[in-house]
């Protein structure tokens, strides 16, 4: 049974029993591919006529930057076509300020496309019972409307009993140790909560001082500063056989 079908079995179970049982999901890399977002502001950037200007081969390059769903950053696309932050150490600069002020925002978010059956799971955990937690390294200031706004325009459950969504409260304070302190408080809240990250570092931070949590790591795309346990449970997207599922769960709450 594949990880995704075993968990919701737990919270079906979980259910039946009147048992406590949460689902936090990061978003970002998580539930959600960044990809059109990152084109979108590089072509922002790329259409501005201050930056055409002032590097115009630079820009023309980006018409067609080819990034990929496993790009952590620029770099990697930029590289790609030519474009070494040692021969372009200022364009590298400029962009990155101005990506950076983009990425951070809620100004593209709506760019952002869930992952296959990501949705759909989330969903189903819901109309199980499951608690939701939305548990993200975006921030408050900059990122709270629009994130709500976009959960809610791509069908996800939202802004309803048992759903809650979680952000930094400042833009500096450290990822993995915000989501881990979050997630120590909600231990005695409930009998099982189930992870699903992206990034190493929270996924490690939180094995280390949360180890009742269940993991899974969606092998999108991270930082690289760190490496899960190859015996860590992994996804690469959400789809998984809902409708046999819904129909035992059905058969056994009639």
């Amino acid at each position: 049974m594949s990880i995704l079908n075993r968990i919701l079995n737990e919270a079906i179970n979980a259910n039946l029993t009147k048992t406590p049982f949460l689902a936090i999901f990061d978003l970002d890399s998580t539930l959600f591919d960044l990809t059109l977002r990152m084109v979108r502001i590089v072509e922002a950037f790329g259409e501005e006529p201050h930056w055409k200007s002032r590097y115009p081969k630079e820009c023309a390059a980006l018409k067609s930057l080819p990034v990929r769903s496993s790009d952590w950053g620029l770099k990697e696309a930029l590289q790609r076509v030519g474009l070494h932050e040692a021969d372009h150490a200022d364009f590298y600069r400029d962009l990155h300020e101005f990506w950076a002020a983009c990425f951070f925002s809620g100004d593209y978010l709506g760019h952002d496309v869930p992952l296959p059956g990501s949705r759909e799971f989330v969903r189903e955990l819901r109309k199980r019972g499951s608690h939701i937690m939305y548990l993200t390294g975006r921030d408050v200031p900059r990122m709270q409307a629009g994130t709500a706004m976009t959960l809610k325009a791509q069908g996800f459950p939202v802004d309803e009993p048992g759903v809650e969504l979680i952000l930094k409260p400042k833009a500096d304070m450290d990822d993995a140790r915000f989501k881990v302190d979050v997630m120590k408080e909600l231990t005695t809240k409930y009998s099982k909560i189930w992870l699903f990250e992206n990034e190493p570092v929270n996924l490690n931070l939180t094995a280390r001082e949360v180890p009742e949590i269940g993991l899974v790591y969606i092998d999108s795309c991270h930082s690289g500063r760190e490496e899960v346990s190859a015996t860590l449970d992994r996804i690469t997207h959400f789809e998984t056989n809902l409708k046999d599922l819904s129909a035992l769960a059905d058969e056994n709450q009639a």
